[in-house]
């Protein structure tokens, strides 16, 4: 009996773990498929979102293509120099001409073109200014086939934005979104004409943001996204996953490398109005020139943070010569907010209007300050008599003497005030004099040049027919040096 139900007890264990086992099988199984259809269902989701932003924005975003006439040479297409120093030119010469001097003028049509993203129902296009640059002709073509010939209401070098008008009824508008908002690793998605591919999309995330330095000649402060742009895709929108305009499809660093770069919306959003009411930015200005302080600046200026900017330069009649602020002064925060770098210095700054107040707080031979500068009207082209009648009269360039200039030019210590020369023109009458980069000038014609006041002044007055005589400080020696016309 008892073996009987130690058999059975047996079995029935037996078919117990059989049945575990089974279950225990079946389970897993099922475990391991809900995340596999998970996936595939998260996936579909987003790709799903991809088609519903490409479906929501495309109408938007418009095709641009530009004409413009320019005057070309039978050989300009071979290069300017094609028969310099050829045995052509000089074949030519033995008739008294050389054919770089008379050849026969042409017009030719020059066309190129670009995107654009439709940003207001009355017809208000954003794109590049180096898109519709110099253009004759600008046509706008749509998603939907429907054409127009757009006018140029404003453009801005300064950020390489511009703004076409179309004349139609009930065009679909763009949504316009928040920049500042953006966090690196999110989805980025380009829509535009790259080699004239129209409406195409492309996918990746937002890689960085604030980049500088790239040498565009523009503010700089890009996005920058690893989504494909190529060239054709200038001007059009950067969008976030909701449909909403992030940026402006700007620059590639060069096809193929897979990074580009978008001016941030928000900084399209302040300058919009102007673009369209006035043809041109109007910009709060301080009045000076700025760089960044590095760490070897800060120790010369007896700062302890390297986070800041320096001021290279005070212009004449601003308001930040009125308010005293001087060269090599270090800005710290502007109204309390912390400046790292002039690219968040200017940011800080265009938020204000024309006439508004701004608080620096300021760092002044190792001391602490606060001043308070009244901005004015940015001047179209920013330039001093320094840019202008020294590059035209003497082909140098110069800065105000200050602690960082001495240390890279190595000037001596018992120098304490002048005009450095940071730059001289190849041929021009500053290099026939021997005026050279790092010398620091001390007199013009007798006259003491202490600050860029001082130079900008004796300048001003000079006449190189009638002559010019420099005091020099070069390589720890001073000296006279002339020169006349």
């Amino acid at each position: 009996m008892r073996n009987k139900m130690t058999k059975g007890l047996v079995g029935g264990l037996s078919i117990l773990f059989l049945l575990f086992g089974l279950f225990f099988c079946m389970g897993k199984d099922r475990a391991d498929s809900l995340p596999k259809n998970d996936k595939l269902t998260t996936a579909r989701s987003l790709g799903q979102a991809f088609v519903e932003v490409a479906k929501k924005v495309q109408p938007a975003v418009v095709n641009i293509t530009t004409e413009k006439t320019i005057t070309m040479r039978p050989w300009d297409k071979y290069g300017e120099d094609f028969f310099k120093g050829s045995p052509f030119e000089d074949f030519f010469k033995g008739f008294g001409f050389s054919p770089r001097e008379k050849g026969k003028e042409y017009r030719h049509k020059q066309r190129s073109g670009g995107s654009g993203v439709i940003v207001d129902k009355e017809g208000y296009i954003l794109t590049n200014n180096h898109v519709v640059e110099e253009a004759d002709k600008i046509k706008v073509r749509l998603n939907d086939g429907r054409e127009f010939t757009a006018t140029l209401k404003g453009k801005d070098s300064r950020t390489d934005l511009a703004v076409l008008h179309i004349k139609s009824k009930d065009l679909p508008a763009a949504a316009l979104g928040d920049s500042d908002k953006l966090e690196v690793g999110e989805w980025a998605i380009a829509i535009g004409s790259p080699f004239g591919l129209e409406h195409t999309v492309t996918v990746g995330v937002i890689s960085a943001k604030g980049r500088s330095g790239l040498g565009t000649g523009t503010y700089e402060d890009f996005i920058q996204t690893d989504a494909s742009i190529n060239p054709g895709n200038s001007g059009g929108p950067l969008i976030n996953i909701d449909g909403e305009v992030v940026g402006i499809n700007a620059m590639i660093i060069q096809p193929g490398t897979g990074i580009g770069f978008a001016i941030p919306i928000n900084t399209a959003k302040q300058i919009l109005n102007d673009l369209i009411k006035q043809g041109k930015v109007v910009r709060p200005w301080l009045g000076i020139s700025v760089q960044d302080l590095t760490s070897e600046m800060a120790e010369q200026f007896q700062v302890k943070e390297k986070e800041g900017v320096v001021v290279a330069q005070v212009h004449q009649g601003t308001g930040a010569e009125k308010a005293g602020l001087v060269s090599g002064d270090i800005i710290k925060s502007v109204d309390d907010k912390a400046i790292k770098n002039t690219n968040e210095l200017i940011k800080e700054i265009q938020k204000k209007k024309v006439g508004q107040k701004a608080k620096l707080s300021v760092i002044r031979d190792g001391k602490p300050m606060t001043i308070e500068i009244t901005t004015t009207a940015m001047p179209d082209k920013p330039e001093t008599l320094k840019e202008k009648e020294i590059e035209e009269k003497l082909g140098a360039r110069v800065q105000e003497l200050t602690p960082q200039l001495a240390a890279r030019y190595r000037i001596s210590s018992e120098i304490k005030r002048g005009v450095v020369v940071i730059g001289v023109e190849e041929g021009s009458p500053a290099d026939e004099l021997g005026i050279q980069e790092g010398d620091v000038i001390l007199e013009i014609n007798r006259k003491k040049i202490e600050t860029i006041k001082d130079f900008e002044k004796a300048i001003k007055d000079i006449n190189l027919e009638k002559g010019i005589i420099f005091r020099l400080h070069r390589r720890g020696s001073s000296f006279y040096h002339s020169f006349k016309k």
